[in-house]
């Protein structure tokens, strides 16, 4: 592929700063750009576990808006859950969720999963909980 030299420049700061190469910076990128184009309202941010989709107009990731949708498939409930957010960032959200519902799936999990006991079993005498 042929990039201008300023947009190589670009991915070559960007591979540096993640410490990662340009052609996997550079497919993240194309891949994150083609979701937004197919999911209009939807944009990707930084998290501790990795980048991952967020509404737009929010810091809300998709899987956290539609958690308890996965369960029960009610919009109704979901809008009522997040009176602040706008039709269309849920619009946003439950388009995501439609293409890409298995991952959205799998952060919903991964979150489940952190549950007080298993978190003190993964960091012994660091966190202990009260009950």
């Amino acid at each position: 592929m042929r990039l201008r030299q300023s947009l190589r420049r670009e991915l070559e700061a960007a591979a540096a700063r993640s410490r990662r190469s340009v052609a996997d910076v550079t497919q993240e990128l194309l891949e994150e750009a083609l979701r937004m184009r197919q999911c209009p309202g939807i944009y990707f941010g930084d998290e501790p576990s990795g980048r991952t989709a967020k509404a737009g107009g929010t810091g809300l990731g998709v899987w956290e808006v539609l958690r308890d949708f996965s369960k029960n498939g009610d919009a109704a409930r979901l809008r009522k859950a997040f009176p602040q957010l706008s039709q269309a960032q849920i619009t946003a959200a439950l388009m995501y969720y439609a293409r890409y519902r298995d991952e959205v799936q799998a952060q919903i999990d991964a979150n489940a999963a952190l549950t007080p006991k298993a978190v003190e079993q993964q960091y012994p005498g660091l966190v202990r909980f009260t009950r």
